[in-house]
């Protein structure tokens, strides 16, 4: 009887830790993001920070991605992956590392893309405004 709830305990507490795991990569992963479903994430970039706020006009998204592509990379799949769908490009100011997008169908769902340069890769923050 003690080996079987001994067992039980083991899988109870390894299964804890799984799960946990599985969440965390999830989140990492922009799994749980205040961003649409359909808005473009690039392949392989983690989540570094996600803040949410309401406001007299709606509310605000502001998630932060890190990649390890270079920024010559990172900027033109976001800007291309923001011309397709619902999703359209306002403008694009590569020197800056800007770029500003719209709902095609809710054009008061607005935001911004700025990429800046890391040691290896690329910060990708986003603001969306609804």
């Amino acid at each position: 009887m003690g080996g079987g709830i001994g067992l039980f305990l083991v899988m109870a507490v390894a299964g804890g830790v799984w799960g946990i795991t599985s969440l965390v990569h999830s989140f990492q992963g922009g799994a749980y993001s205040c961003l649409p479903s359909d808005f473009p994430r690039y392949p392989g970039s983690t989540v570094s920070s996600e803040t949410t706020s309401v406001h007299a006009n709606g509310h605000e998204c502001r998630m932060t991605f890190e990649s390890n592509a270079d920024i010559d990379t990172v900027g033109p799949y976001f800007e291309s992956h923001l011309k397709s769908g619902d999703w359209t490009v306002g403008s694009v100011d590569y020197s800056a590392g800007t770029i500003t997008f719209s709902r095609v169908t809710r054009p008061q769902v607005s935001g911004t893309a700025k990429l800046s340069p890391l040691q290896h890769g690329t910060r990708i923050a986003i603001v969306l405004d609804s």
